[in-house]
């Protein structure tokens, strides 16, 4: 994990960037929570030096939510900003649909999860695209998203997981689609991976996970990632052994708002792994290594 060093003025434009880079390709940005996310975080943007404490109450809740919320759209937006239009017809598609939803992410139900489910796909995919270091995203993919790498093409099916009793039942999901796609891949180059995104378990989305320095924040999410996948990863390791050979691992990331004290400062805390199927081919354990090496690279 790396600590975002912006400030609030910095996000609020990257924020601003992304939203006019978004209607450019045409996607409805209509009154509802991007709008809502753009107006908070400028309104605290200006006034957050001088509040009040009362000032403070009212809106932080609101804020918080919004600051949690618009990283992965700017992500999208410098993953993809650059790349011709007619190329990222599907992280269109997933950014209309994302767009939408409850605005705050404490609200969503089972009913309403379709937007930030779209919207973890296309975080996916802008996660991969590394061109400059030899991995890209495959825009075009038959799964949620794909990711091609050293000859490989690496099939990711996303699912966002709310409660622990659902991680089974998502990863029976999630690499049964797999298995359609592998079965009729032809050659050899093709490989599965399930990516979970398990934020919900770990945090409603409207708490802060506080820390007392950057150096304790680090240990925290490490530890919280490693805690995560000690005590669960039986359970996708379990699927797994009726799955496919060529899916060969689950990609696990979670994300909370935080604030690191000696800075003052609320930051979005994220963090991505790697969980290898146990006894994969020595050459799929590899993938996967240099897999972690280049998205976790500065």
């Amino acid at each position: 994990m790396l600590i975002p060093v912006e400030t609030y003025e910095a996000i609020f434009e990257q924020y601003s960037a992304a939203m006019k880079w978004m209607a450019g390709l045409g996607i409805k940005l209509s009154p509802g929570r991007t709008s809502h996310y753009e107006k908070i975080i400028g309104y605290w943007t200006d006034v957050y030096k001088t509040a009040t404490a009362d000032e403070g109450r009212q809106i932080f809740p609101d804020f918080v939510s919004s600051m949690f919320e618009i990283s992965d759209f700017v992500s999208i937006f410098k993953a993809f900003g650059d790349v011709p239009v007619h190329q990222i017809t599907s992280i269109i598609e997933k950014l209309q649909k994302a767009v939408n939803g409850p605005i705050n992410a404490a609200d969503e139900t089972s009913e309403s999860t379709t937007a930030r489910n779209f919207l973890f796909e296309a975080a996916v995919a802008a996660k991969a695209h590394r061109p400059g270091r030899g991995i890209e995203a495959i825009l075009d993919a038959k799964s949620d998203t794909g990711i091609s790498l050293s000859g490989k093409k690496i099939w990711v099916e996303c699912k966002r997981v709310t409660t622990i009793a659902k991680i089974e039942s998502n990863t029976r999901k999630a690499s049964s689609q797999l298995e359609a796609i592998l079965e009729g891949a032809i050659g050899s180059g093709h490989r599965g991976i399930v990516a979970l995104d398990v934020s919900k378990i770990l945090n409603r989305g409207d708490t802060i996970f506080v820390t007392r320095n950057d150096d304790e924040l680090l240990a925290s999410v490490d530890s919280m990632m490693d805690r995560f996948i000690e005590e669960h990863s039986h359970i996708w390791q379990r699927v797994y052994q009726r799955r496919h050979k060529k899916i060969i691992g689950t990609i696990i990331s979670f994300s909370f708002m935080a604030s690191s004290e000696a800075r003052n400062l609320l930051v979005h805390a994220s963090q991505w792994a790697m969980n290898p199927r146990l006894e994969i081919a020595t050459s799929d354990a590899q993938i996967q290594r240099q897999l972690v090496a280049l998205l976790s690279a500065k």
